[in-house]
C-alpha cells in the first residue's frame, strides 16, 4: 500500500538488561556450537516485568518524544506474539488506560513477528481515511520468560529476547515518512509452525513446550509440505519488496539500511541481504545480535537505534523486512526527513 501524508513523529522502546549468551551456554540452555554459529552475543531478559508494562513504558517515551497528547489519539494497536497476561484479558486496554489514550479505538493485532507491519498498514489506512484522524499509536510488548518455551533454543537460528516498542504516526508532523507498507500470506505454509497437536483443546491448556524446530521438521517430512519448497517463499518476497520499493518511488540503490528479524548472521544474510543484493554492512544485525529476537519489535527498535547513533540522516531510506508464522512476509519503506530532537546526532544549539 502506498501511503500519503503519514509521518512518524515518535519512537520509544524499553529494553531490559542483557544476558550474555555465554551464561546460557554454561548452564546448557543452548548448545555451544549453536551459540557460536548464530553469532548472537546476548539477549534482553525482563524477568517478571509484564509484557504490557514494557509496552506502556515504550509508549510513554514515544508520546513524549512526539509531543503528542495521548488523549487526542484516534487509534491504538497492540501487537502481540506471546501470551500477554490472564486468560480472557485484553492487553490493549491496559496500555490505553496507563497512557491516557481513552478516546482511541483500541485493538490487538496477533500476527506473529511481522505484526508490526500489519499494524502500521492498518494505522496508516485509518489516518488517511478521514481528516479528523490525526494520530495513531502502534505498540508491542513481549516477555518470553515462560515454562511453555525455551527462549534459548525454541527455534533454529533465533534466541528470544524481551522488549517493548512503540511508534506514533501523525498526519501533522514528524521526522520520517512512511512511504509504503505491504504484506503477503502463503497459507499453504500454515502447518509449518503448528506441529502434530490437535487444534482443540488450545495449547495453553496442555503440558508441553513450543518447539518451532520440531514442528518445522515434521512439516518438511509430512504430507503438508509444499512441493515447491522455499522457491515460492523467495519469489513472494522478491515480488513484495519490488512492489514496496516501486510504491515508495525508489530503487534498491536508494536504500540506506535494512532491518530484518533478529536471527543468526546466517539467517539474516541468507534470507534478507543476499536476496536484496546488499552487503551485511547495511543490515542492522550488529545491533540485533545484542538483544535477540524481540518479537514484533525487531525493526522498530533497530530504527530507533540508528537514529540515536546518527546512522540514519535526512534523505536516507530505511527498508524493513519481516516474516512470521502463517506464513506471512512483510516489507515497508521509511524516508528520514529530519533529525529528531531526541537524537544524539542533532547538533547542539549555538550559545
Amino acid at each position: 500500500m502506498k501511503t500519503s501524508g503519514v509521518l512518524i513523529s515518535g519512537l520509544g522502546s524499553f529494553l531490559p538488561d542483557r544476558v550474555p549468551i555465554g551464561w546460557a551456554v554454561e548452564r546448557n540452555l543452548i548448545d555451544r556450537s549453536a551459540a557460536e554459529q548464530y553469532g548472537i552475543t546476548s539477549v534482553t531478559v525482563a524477568g517478571d516485568v509484564p509484557a504490557p508494562e514494557m509496552a506502556v513504558r515504550a509508549c510513554r517515551q514515544a508520546l513524549e518524544r512526539a509531543g503528542q497528547d495521548a488523549g487526542s489519539l484516534s487509534l491504538l494497536l497492540y501487537v502481540s506474539v506471546w501470551y500477554q497476561g490472564p486468560h480472557g484479558w485484553c492487553p490493549q486496554y491496559y496500555v490505553q488506560r496507563h497512557t491516557g489514550a481513552g478516546r482511541a479505538t483500541a485493538a490487538e493485532v496477533r500476527q506473529g513477528c511481522m505484526g508490526m507491519f500489519s499494524a502500521l498498514e492498518l494505522a496508516a489506512s485509518h489516518l488517511m481515511a478521514a481528516p479528523e484522524n490525526e494520530a495513531a499509536l502502534v505498540t508491542s510488548g513481549e516477555n518470553f520468560t515462560s515454562d511453555l518455551l525455551e527462549r534459548w533454543r525454541f527455534s533454529p537460528h533465533f534466541v528470544m529476547g524481551d522488549a517493548g516498542s512503540a511508534i506514533v504516526l501523525s498526519r501533522r508532523e514528524g521526522f520520517a515518512r512512511l512511504k509504503s507498507v505491504n504484506a503477503v500470506t502463503l497459507p499453504e505454509y500454515e502447518a509449518m509452525h503448528r506441529g502434530p497437536e490437535p487444534l482443540f483443546p488450545p495449547g495453553a491448556g496442555r503440558a508441553g513446550r513450543l518447539d518451532f524446530g520440531d514442528s518445522k521438521h515434521r512439516w518438511l517430512d509430512g504430507p503438508d509440505r509444499d512441493p515447491a519448497g522455499p522457491l515460492k517463499l523467495v519469489a513472494a518476497q522478491d515480488e513484495l519488496v519490488s512492489r514496496t520499493l516501486e510504491e515508495a518511488g525508489i530503487t534498491m540503490d536508494d536504500v540506506s539500511r535494512v532491518a530484518y528479524a533478529n536471527g543468526s548472521r546466517e539467517r539474516v544474510e541468507g534470507r534478507a541481504m543476499v536476496p536484496l543484493g546488499l552487503p551485511m554492512s547495511l543490515s542492522t544485525w550488529e545491533q540485533g545480535r545484542t538483544v535477540g529476537h524481540i518479537g514484533a519489535s525487531d525493526q522498530t527498535v533497530a530504527l530507533e537505534q540508528l537514529l540515536l547513533t546518527g546512522a540514519l540522516r535526512p534523505g536516507d531510506h530505511f527498508l524493513m523486512l519481516g516474516v512470521g508464522p502463517g506464513l506471512n512476509i512483510a516489507c515497508a519503506v521509511i524516508e528520514i526527513v529530519d533529525t529528531p530532537l531526541w537524537s544524539t546526532a542533532r547538533p547542539a544549539a549555538a550559545s
